[in-house]
Order: C-alpha cells, then structure tokens, then sequence
C-alpha cells in the first residue's frame, strides 16, 4: 500500500494513495470530508472553530451531536449500533501531548474507529475516522492515520490535495469555491490583503486531455482565448520555454488605465504613485500526464512571488 500526504483546510495526515474524495461540504472554519476506495467510505473529517475563545470545548458534548446523527441513521434502517467512548486506539501515551481529545468506536453495518480533539493555537475542533467492513481489521491502519495528523503544520502555507494534485497555498489565502470533477479541478482562493490592496486573489486549475484541447493551436494561443476576460484591462510581457518534459508560459503585467495616455504631469505622476493591480499567470503543459495547470494571482503587492510559489509546488507529473 503506497501512502501520500494529505492536505485539507489546513488538517494534515498520511493515507492511502488510493482513497479519494467522494464528499465535501463547508469551507476553512466548518466542514466535512470523505474519502472512499472503490469498496466503501474509508474515511470522514469534521472540523470547526470554537465558538468560545474563553474555555476549551466540551468534546463529548460535541460527540453527542454527531451520534444522534448515526443513531438516527441506524433507526431508520433497524440494524444494531454499538458506540463505544474513551477506547484505547493509540499505544503511545505521548501522543498529541497538550491536547484535549476522546477516542471512540461505533460498529453496525461498517466499523469506525475515531478520534476527536482540539487544538488550543488554532482553536480548531477536529474528528476522524476510519472505517472498513465489521470484521475488517483496521487497527494498524487506523493508528497510522492518526499519529500523522497534524494541524497547520506550516505557519506560512497550507497543503491542498484532490486527485493527485498536491498544491501548497499561503495560508492567508482562504478557499473561496472548488470544483473537483474527472477532467478539470479547481481551487480558488481570496485574501483580503491590506488597505491598500483588499482583493488579492489566487487560482489553480488543472485540465486533463491537453492533446485535445491543443490540438489546432499553441498553448498560448488557447490561454489567450479561454482567458480573454481574465486578462482584459492589463498589458504583459510573455516568458515561456520547455524543460524536464514541461511546457512553461509566464504572462505578467499590470492594469492599464485611461489616464495612461494624458499627457498631463499631475495625471502621470498620480498614476505613479497609485499602485496597480498586478497579474500573473503560470500556465504549464506536462507533455507526460497530458495535462495543463493554470495558476492566476491577481494582486498589487506580491502576485509574481505568489504566482512562483504555487506553481513551482505542484508536481506536474503526477
């Protein structure tokens, strides 16, 4: 079994290459996660914010909530459910040292083994589980996950993962919307930036069949014309060349502005001192996992450094 890093809304851990993202609900502060393999739901993430700054969460009450969910669901369909509550899952008694958390187990139609715990530096409320079939035996696996988790890991970016795109973000970029389907993944990100520069914001996309989708035209020829309104109102210089089986395409430049061509000096010196939006676009075709992968900052401060910084995290051939 190969196993990769996994990264969701600043929550990261080892699993198995395998599983993937069937669900997905919510945004950074409150969410839920599933991934499956092709048999079953293997694993499920919770998260959400503390609403009170002033005391730890009470975590059972929080697991009540959620049992009332899977006692409803077992209601209906008449199965027996059993739950278990502060099990020993974890041989380490060193593990997540500092840390509020509560081991549980429920087992009916499928088995789970869980874990609930809070993080006092983010005030984070997480759950995991991990499922398989009722005679499955899942603890090895389950103590693997588990003592991989971490939360926030890196103070300066967050690992994004779907569908072997693995892309670190800086963290003061927040999702904003996705879109993850067989043939085209999206991830969209805001930031509010400073005073200055309130509305920075970042994608990344990646396109399957780019044989296909180049095949009448150049790589620039069709970022041009998919993104003709992405790019209006800016001017750019054009960067591009081919290495380790990559095609690279860097378009950069700044909004241009009506006044620019008024020959008058407090004009010209007012649009000096006034700073532009800046954009810059990474495009890149892996010749070898025919694919292209677009990534777009725009912003008035940081956007070439940004745009460098994803784009050179992601790894094209996979």
């Amino acid at each position: 079994m190969k196993w990769i890093k996994f990264g969701w809304a600043g929550i990261v851990a080892e699993l198995p290459e395998e599983w993937e993202i069937s669900g997905l609900s919510g945004d950074q502060n409150e969410g839920y996660l599933r991934l499956e393999d092709e048999f079953m739901p293997r694993l499920e993430l919770k998260w959400s914010v503390a609403k009170s700054k002033r005391r730890n969460p009470d975590l059972h009450a929080v697991l009540d909530d959620y049992f009332k969910i899977i006692r409803k669901t077992y209601k209906k369909t008449k199965q027996d459910l059993q739950i278990k509550r502060n099990v020993n899952l974890i041989k380490d008694d060193a593990f997540f040292d500092g840390y509020d958390l509560v081991f549980f187990t429920w087992k009916g139609e499928i088995q789970a083994n869980g874990l609930i715990f809070f993080c006092p530096a983010t005030r984070r409320i997480t759950l995991i589980q991990v499922m398989g079939k009722p005679k499955q035996n899942i603890r090895a696996i389950t103590e693997e996950i588990f003592t991989s988790v971490q939360i926030e890991p890196d103070d300066q970016k967050l690992l994004w993962t779907a569908y072997n795109l693995h892309v670190e973000v800086p963290k003061d970029y927040r999702l904003d919307k996705h879109q993850l389907l067989s043939g085209y993944l999206l991830f969209s990100f805001v930031n509010p930036g400073s005073f200055t520069d309130r509305k920075r914001r970042l994608s990344i996309e990646r396109y399957g069949l780019a044989d296909v989708l180049l095949k009448d035209q150049t790589l620039e020829d069709w970022f041009r014309t998919k993104y003709k309104k992405a790019i209006r109102g800016f001017g750019f210089q054009i960067e591009s060349m081919d290495q380790d089986g990559v095609e690279h395409l860097i378009l950069s430049g700044e909004e241009t502005r009506v006044t620019d061509n008024i020959p008058i000096r407090s004009v010209q010196l007012a649009n000096q001192i006034r700073k532009r939006k800046c954009f810059v676009a990474h495009i890149r075709h892996c010749y070898e996992s025919n694919r292209i992968y677009v990534i777009q900052v725009v912003s008035k401060t940081d956007a070439v450094e940004t745009a460098k910084l994803v784009a050179d995290s992601i790894a094209m051939h996979n």
